[in-house]
C-alpha cells in the first residue's frame, strides 16, 4: 500500500509540476505571478468545537466556489517546489491544508475532497494518534487516506505542544520522535512541517531548517510568495464565525504583496510595540490605499512610506500577552486584493484552542 501511494504521488507532484512550467513557459500576454493562497481547516460538522470547526453547509459552499474554472487547485508540494525553483505559478493557485487528523476529516472533509478531486495536505502530530485519544484518526485511517493520490501527510511535530514555550532541545526531540513515527507508520517523514498553534520564532526556524524539512507554515493569514521566508509562510485560517462565501471569496482571489526587507524579522516580540517595516516592489504602485490592521486595535495603524515603496507601520498601544497579528491590505489589479501579513507572539496569557 505505502509502495502503491507514493508511486500516486510521485505521478501526481510531477503532473502538477510540467503543468506549471509549461504554463511559466507561456508567453507574458498569459499571466503569471509569483503567489499562492494556502488554506487552512481543523474540523468539520464538529459544532462543539466553532473556534476550530467549520459547518459542513460553509465546507460546501467553499467547495462549489472553488470548482469555478478560474481557480487552480494543486498540491501544496507543487507551491513549495514552484518557490523553491523560482518557477511563477498561474493565478488564483491555491492548495488546501487541514490540521490535526480529527475524525471529521476522515468522515466528512475527505469524501467532499474526493468527489471534488482537490489534492490537499493533513498536518498530523503523532502523539494524540498514538494515544488514540477522543475524536481523532487511528493510524489505520491515516493509512488509508493517505493511499489516495490526493491526501498528503504534513510534519506536525509529536505533542502538538506550544514550541515557544519547551526549550531548544525540546523542540528539537519533538519534531525527531515525530519523525520516527511518521517512518514507522507511513514509511517515509513528511518534507513540510506546520508549526503547532502557527508559533514560532526564528530560534524555532532553525530547528526545523535543520532536520531537512523543505518549509514551514504558521497560521498568520496572508498570500504567500517566494520572497516570504520559505519557514514562516501564512495560511488563512477558517472556522464558522470567519468562513462567509464573501470573505472566502475575497481570500481565494488574493494575490502576494511583493515585499523583502521585513522587519522585525523574529515573530517573538523584543520591544513592545514593535517597530515594523518591508519594502514593497517598485512595480506595485498605489501604497497609499494601503491598510494595516493590528488584531487587538478597532482602527487601522499610522502608515508611512519612505522613498516612495518603504511602509514603516507605527501604533502606541502595546501588543497583548499571546498571539498577534497585523494584516496589511490593499487593492490590486483586477480587483483583487493584495494580501500581507505578520504574525507575533508576546509569553504570557490565555491561549485560544487550535
Amino acid at each position: 500500500m505505502i509502495l502503491n501511494s507514493i508511486f500516486h504521488k510521485a505521478f501526481l507532484c510531477v503532473f502538477f509540476s510540467v503543468f506549471i512550467f509549461n504554463f511559466s513557459s507561456v508567453s507574458r500576454a498569459q499571466e503569471t505571478e509569483d503567489s499562492a493562497v494556502v488554506m487552512m481547516y481543523h474540523r468539520f460538522g464538529e459544532d462543539r468545537f466553532p473556534s476550530t470547526n467549520i459547518t459542513l453547509d460553509q465546507f460546501r459552499e467553499h467547495i462549489e466556489e472553488l470548482q469555478n474554472e478560474k481557480y487552480n487547485i494543486v498540491p501544496l508540494s507543487a507551491v513549495i517546489d514552484a518557490f523553491r525553483n523560482n518557477k511563477e505559478l498561474p493565478p488564483r493557485t491555491i492548495a488546501l491544508t487541514i490540521d490535526d487528523a480529527y475524525v471529521s476529516i476522515y468522515e466528512n472533509a475527505w469524501p467532499m475532497l474526493k468527489e471534488a478531486g482537490f489534492p490537499f495536505t493533513m498536518f498530523t502530530s503523532t502523539q494524540p494518534v498514538d494515544l488514540e485519544l477522543p475524536g481523532y484518526m487511528t493510524w489505520d485511517q491515516i493509512r488509508e487516506m493517505e493511499a489516495d493520490p490526493l491526501v498528503s501527510i504534513g510534519h506536525h511535530g509529536h505533542t502538538h505542544e506550544h514550541l515557544l514555550r519547551m526549550t531548544p532541545e525540546q523542540v528539537r526531540q519533538d519534531l525527531k520522535t515525530a519523525s520516527a513515527r511518521y517512518q514507522a507508520e507511513l514509511g517515509y517523514v513528511p518534507e513540510i512541517f506546520a508549526y503547532p498553534f502557527g508559533e514560532y520564532s526564528a530560534e524555532i526556524e532553525k530547528t526545523v531548517k535543520s532536520l531537512g524539512l523543505k518549509a514551514a507554515f504558521g497560521q498568520h493569514s496572508g498570500t504567500a510568495s517566494s520572497r516570504l521566508d520559505p519557514f514562516a509562510l501564512p495560511r488563512f485560517a477558517f472556522n464558522e464565525k470567519y468562513a462567509a462565501p464573501s470573505r472566502f471569496r475575497l481570500i481565494a482571489n488574493s494575490r502576494a504583496l511583493p515585499v523583502r526587507d521585513i522587519l522585525p524579522d523574529d515573530p517573538t516580540i523584543k520591544s513592545n510595540p514593535p517597530l515594523i517595516g518591508f519594502t514593497v516592489d517598485s512595480t506595485v504602485g498605489g501604497l497609499t490605499a494601503m491598510s494595516c490592521f493590528p488584531s487587538h486595535l478597532d482602527e487601522a495603524a499610522e502608515l508611512r512610506l519612505i522613498g516612495g515603496n518603504r511602509v514603516e507601520i507605527r501604533f502606541n498601544k502595546p501588543l497583548p500577552p499571546g498571539r498577534s497579528r497585523v494584516n496589511c491590505t490593499m487593492p490590486g489589479p483586477e480587483g483583487r486584493w493584495y494580501w500581507f501579513g505578520l504574525p507575533f507572539y508576546l509569553p504570557g496569557g490565555t491561549e485560544p484552542a487550535n
